[in-house]
């Protein structure tokens, strides 16, 4: 007997389609035909007694019951009741749904037949596959009770089922049909998908997966991919986002990032342990090169709804909105609407929105795009949107410049490379053209300030800087900046070679010997050792031993002294003072912590508390 039939055909050079159809005596039915249209050319019509969905080139034409799903795609549209919910994954619309006069859910209406194109489905739903269904029921009539019956069966799996994500069209219609338990049902089920917008996508994919980033060619390639398609540069950016967020160690950090907003949300303010760890995670963004927009759609889709203190905008922010408006004056040259000084707003304004996590910058720029798109489509008006693409270049070297300084400062296995430094010394050149203070300010300033850099961060950014100018001058060339810093970089390796030796040594009898000689003895044993492993010059061994051990016994000290002492007398400003003279870094005091709050079983919620209440 057979259970499930399935159609593959395409619509157009863009459109294809997937269509399953499963359930009560299949083999005996007819359900769908092929034809032309003199206006809208071939079509396929899917049907069963009172449903109908017919593909066309242009989009889909439905009636009767029914809907159509997607998966979400991160930061798009989505109602806060799934957004909260962890298990909730995909996007549910069902045909004739209105909100009830009551106020007790949805109602449907009596009847119900529509057509949406496909700029619209990709538009509003996924970027690249969106699914339409409906069922033919041979005991119910009624329009409504059928489509409750659905919504009451399927909808919750509907919208959590795996196989959406995955396009498993064949396990997707056998576990609905499960979950209705009606026997005597037939399941239509049209997979509608985006050729161009798929190869974009997995393209990006490809490309990004390889290092998480993407090199020039790569972004050279993408651009013609886009640009021979015609894709605009909003679904463009959403589908980069996506692929993004879906890196397996982004996706960790960024859903933390969610479950923190969450927390807070729910109980309608951000408490101030929240707010450390969400600085924290945007830390670890940083360090893991993911881009901070992802943890700044976050912010914009679940606080955006949160009673806060009503207060005027942020200068840079008003700033922003009134440049941004600017570019749809259709009065004056288009080519002077953007001047220098509006582009060093425009990034000291995306700067400042970076640190203060606030979202809306990055909501008037997604907003700015949409609109610059759809006055290109719609009037053949380019011009605000030439106007645009010249910020976006200035954005996208910020981006870039930000990552490089920031990896360089806080990734210890990064190198800078040739091209990279060129790169620097590219953007450099732009921004100091723009004013002669910007790069600085924005950067090097901005880095050096970060609580959570390391000594030899510190060093590498200074040197970095140093060499910038030096190149400019004819000082330097790009080999001697670079092998400055590479040094910096093996001394920093070798540190932590001997860091991690002398720490194990140490906790494993250091502080059982009280003497000065049984001391002297360990660090001599210690050196002979490494001396033999690490093939290190005599002199840059003594000292970069002579720093471990004091820095590790500074560890010792506040772990087992000071700590507990801050801990009893709830002073912060003595740790405050200790960080600020120790030499150690935030990232080594707060693991201390951690590891004292285990050690002790005391209550992580508390170790969040003394954390962001110490800050």
């Amino acid at each position: 007997m057979i259970h499930d039939i399935r159609l593959h055909g395409a619509l157009s050079d863009e459109i294809e389609y997937f269509t399953t159809i499963a359930g009560h005596d299949i083999s005996h039915r007819y359900f769908f035909e092929e034809d032309a249209d003199p206006d809208q050319g071939p079509f396929i019509r899917f049907f069963s007694h009172g449903n109908e969905l017919v593909l066309t080139r242009r989009g889909v034409r439905h009636k009767g019951n029914g809907g159509s799903f997607c998966e979400y795609m991160f930061g798009g549209d989505q109602p806060r009741e799934d957004l909260m919910r962890k298990e909730v994954l995909n996007r549910l619309l069902m045909y004739g749904a209105v909100t009830s006069d009551t106020g007790g859910g949805i109602q449907f209406v009596s009847k119900h037949h529509g057509f949406d194109d496909y700029r619209k489905i990709f538009f509003e739903g996924n970027a690249i596959s969106n699914y339409f269904f409906f069922v033919f029921f041979q005991d119910i009539h009624d329009f409504q009770e059928q489509q409750e019956t659905i919504l009451r069966s399927i909808g919750k799996r509907l919208k959590r089922s795996p196989y959406v994500r995955r396009g498993d069209d064949l396990s997707l219609i056998h576990e609905l049909l499960s979950e209705m338990s009606n026997p005597r049902s037939l399941f239509f089920l049209i997979r509608v998908v985006n050729k161009y917008h798929e190869a974009f996508y997995e393209l990006y994919r490809e490309l990004y997966l390889k290092n998480k980033s993407i090199s020039n060619g790569d972004a050279e390639r993408l651009q013609a991919l886009a640009s021979h398609y015609r894709i605009n540069q909003f679904d463009q950016e959403r589908m980069k986002i996506d692929v993004i967020y879906k890196h397996r160690e982004n996706k960790r950090i960024i859903d933390e990032y969610k479950d923190v907003l969450i927390e807070g949300e729910e109980n309608q303010a951000i408490s101030n342990s929240q707010r450390a760890r969400l600085i924290r995670l945007r830390t670890l963004c940083v360090r893991n090169n993911i881009p901070i927009i992802l943890p700044n759609i976050l912010d914009d889709l679940l606080l955006k709804n949160r009673k806060v203190l009503e207060v005027d905008e942020p200068k840079y922010i008003q700033e922003t909105r009134e440049i941004f408006e600017g570019l749809f004056i259709r009065e004056g040259n288009p080519e002077t609407l953007i001047t220098n000084e509006d582009l060093e707003k425009l990034l000291r304004a995306k700067q400042q929105a970076t640190e203060m996590q606030d979202p809306t910058f990055d909501g008037i720029l997604m907003d700015t795009v949409r609109i610059c798109d759809e006055l290109a489509d719609t009037e053949g008006n380019d011009w605000p949107l030439e106007n645009f693409g010249y910020i976006l270049t200035h954005f996208d070297r910020y981006d870039a410049t930000y990552m490089i300084i920031n990896q360089l400062a806080f990734n210890e296995e990064v190198d800078l490379t040739t091209d990279k430094l060129r790169s620097l010394l590219g953007h450099k050149k732009a921004f100091d053209e723009t004013n002669p203070d910007l790069f600085h300010g924005l950067f090097i300033q901005t880095v050096l300030q970060n609580k959570y850099l390391t000594r030899f961060g510190r060093k590498k950014i200074q040197v970095l800087a140093e060499g910038l100018k030096a190149i400019e001058m004819g000082e330097k060339t790009l080999a001697d900046v670079i092998e400055n810093i590479g040094d910096i970089k093996e001394q920093e390796n070798l540190y932590l070679k001997i860091y991690e030796r002398v720490r194990k040594r140490i906790r494993e009898v250091y502080t059982k010997i009280h003497s000065r000689q049984e001391r002297d003895a360990i660090r001599k044993q210690l050196f002979t050792e490494l001396m033999i492993d690490l093939e290190i010059n005599k002199n840059l061994l003594d000292l970069l031993l002579n720093q471990a051990i004091l820095n590790i016994n500074k560890e010792i000290y506040y772990t087992e002294k000071l700590l507990p002492q801050i801990l009893r007398e709830e002073n912060n400003d003595l740790r405050q003072d200790f960080f600020e003279n120790s030499g150690l870094d935030r990232f080594t005091l707060e693991e201390l912590e951690r590891e004292y709050y285990e050690t002790n079983k005391l209550s992580s919620k508390e170790l969040n508390i003394f954390q962001s209440t110490s800050a």
